[in-house]
């Protein structure tokens, strides 16, 4: 989890260019100038940390790790490093490790914010509206800490599902609710495009709205594969719903798996309030044990 700061004051010019070159995918040339910042002895903490973070975007996760666990060993407040862990194993497909980590990040964040104990929620957003002012704004620009609190709101909404099953409710009522869920999300992504200026409704637009959300709510990591107006496919290396799912043994019965593939539904969603002529379909999936998730947003034939 790279630390995207606002307030450079007392970095270096080599900082900033790592910064630069790694916030414009140019990972290699980020790289090596965080290894010259590093010789320049100041922010270390944050220098090993996004420098783990570049190694990961170039799949180098061993390397990531090291960088990581430098950053931990020393940082006083560890909840940075403990996500950029998370994310690490995450990545390795160790998914238990990975929100075992986001736990421990979550409780030390909530030891020096006591207004984050113990409250009841729906989603990030509803996190927000019950903080104080002072807080709010931390909560709402700090990726890291949007991670944090999408996990933890999966793992409770996951928790009462898991007892509605033990109480006898089946699979169909589940499916129905969470597709109940889905009736408004499109019109809130078409919100969203517009605020963020994304031009067009072709299938490169509905990409780009949906990697963006994603980015701005921390889940999923989107990648756009390839792209043109009639199709475009994503790619989903890692996923919080899928590490909560298998870090809880959900995986294990398969309606877990047929809930987490709801996804589909969602994406398709999404497209038809942009476009109604494009759908998106998955060509692999994480649930039936592919490497990454990858699908095709496509206009339908009669269309072009």
């Amino acid at each position: 989890m790279t630390v995207w700061c606002t307030d450079k004051i007392g970095w270096s010019q080599t900082l900033r260019m790592a910064y630069k070159s790694a916030s414009n995918s140019e990972y290699e040339r980020a790289i090596e100038y965080y290894k010259d910042a590093l010789k320049e002895g100041k922010n270390t903490v944050l220098i090993y940390n996004n420098l783990a973070d570049t190694y990961m975007n170039t799949n180098r996760l061993d390397e990531a790790m090291i960088c990581a666990e430098e950053a931990m060993a020393k940082a006083e407040d560890k909840t940075i490093s403990y996500v950029t862990l998370a994310e690490i194993y995450q990545a390795k497909g160790e998914n238990k490790k990975a929100v075992d980590c986001i736990i421990r990040a979550q409780e030390i964040l909530e030891e020096s914010v006591p207004e984050l104990k113990n409250i009841v929620f729906d989603s990030v957003d509803e996190v927000i509206k019950k903080l104080p002012s002072r807080i709010k704004f931390d909560i709402a620009s700090n990726d890291w800490i949007r991670i944090v609190y999408l996990v933890k709101s999966m793992m409770s909404n996951y928790q009462v599902e898991r007892d509605y099953v033990k109480r006898g409710a089946s699979w169909k009522f589940l499916l129905d609710i969470r597709k109940k869920s889905l009736s408004s999300i499109g019109q809130k992504y078409l919100w969203t495009k517009e605020k963020l200026g994304i031009k067009g409704n072709n299938t490169i637009a509905i990409a780009n709205t949906y990697g963006a959300v994603c980015a701005i709510t921390g889940s999923p990591k989107v990648i756009v594969v390839e792209k043109s107006r009639i199709s475009s496919t994503i790619r989903i290396p890692t996923c919080w719903q899928y590490s909560v799912i298998r870090s809880m043994e959900l995986d294990k019965d398969p309606g877990w798996v047929k809930c987490s593939c709801m996804c589909t539904k969602q994406l398709n969603s999404i497209a038809k309030a942009i476009n109604p002529d494009i759908y998106f379909e998955f060509t692999s999936t994480l649930a039936d044990k592919h490497k990454y998730c990858e699908g095709v947003f496509k206009i339908k034939e009669s269309e072009y």
